[in-house]
């Protein structure tokens, strides 16, 4: 719910996180918020070569700041941009951690996983998938990828929807929204009224379609299609 209205999530140890509108995105540039996205949703498990590690993926994550400076400068602004604060690495005896301000407003091993989950969650990226910024062209993984070295080189698909277009067919499509307005939107709420429009439409063409005969509507499962239906994210 809180992803549907566009307020920050309280996300453990005195943080809130904070989905970014779509002028932020556009005025921090694309491929950079999905440079962000790769670092905050590192995953061991995405590299062969990580998956057996005894070390969390914050570990690691941590450890591939401490040795690369152009990984850790982006992974800080990373937080800094999701959490509008200051970001720093620490550790103690035997935790590492990042945090803001304060040593208690940290990211450990008890809030990662969950600020993984939101992050996805606000931005539509299946946590059985790659975390990858999908509506970003790929160019903006390159780096990550090099720091991660394991990756397997895979053939892209071409692209058949990116921001630019889901950004421009929303604020069409809408009878309430419009360029104008469109860019006051969380990345979640974008996602979410595209998805549910769509679903929408699929809704009224099924039911055309048994009006006018053209469907058989024995077949259809209406609470399967409902266009108040519950949306995977």
């Amino acid at each position: 719910m809180k992803l549907l209205m566009g307020t920050p999530v309280d996300v453990g140890n005195g943080l809130l996180l904070h989905i970014p509108r779509l002028k932020e995105i556009i005025s921090l540039g694309e491929s950079k918020y999905s440079q962000y996205l790769l670092a905050c949703l590192f995953d061991k498990n995405q590299t062969d070569e990580l998956k057996g590690s005894e070390l969390s993926s914050l570990e690691i994550l941590f450890g591939y700041c401490f040795h690369n400076e152009e990984f850790r400068q982006i992974t800080l602004d990373a937080w800094k941009f999701l959490f509008q604060s200051e970001a720093s690495m620490g550790n103690d005896e035997t935790n590492v951690f990042f945090y803001f301000e304060q040593l208690d407003k940290r990211i450990d091993k008890e809030n990662f996983t969950y600020i993984q989950q939101i992050i996805r969650k606000a931005n539509y990226i299946k946590a059985d998938k790659e975390a990858e910024y999908r509506p970003a062209n790929s160019r903006a993984a390159q780096m990550i990828e090099r720091i991660k070295n394991g990756r397997k080189h895979r053939p892209k698909s071409r692209e058949t929807m990116n921001l630019y277009s889901m950004i421009s067919g929303l604020a069409w499509k809408s009878n309430t929204i419009s360029l104008v307005t469109i860019f006051e939107l969380t990345i979640y709420q974008l996602y979410n009224g595209f998805y549910t429009i769509e679903n929408i439409d699929n809704y009224h063409h099924i039911l055309s379609g048994i009006y006018a005969g053209t469907v058989d509507g024995k077949q259809i499962r209406f609470d399967q299609i409902h266009w108040a239906k519950i949306l995977e994210t």
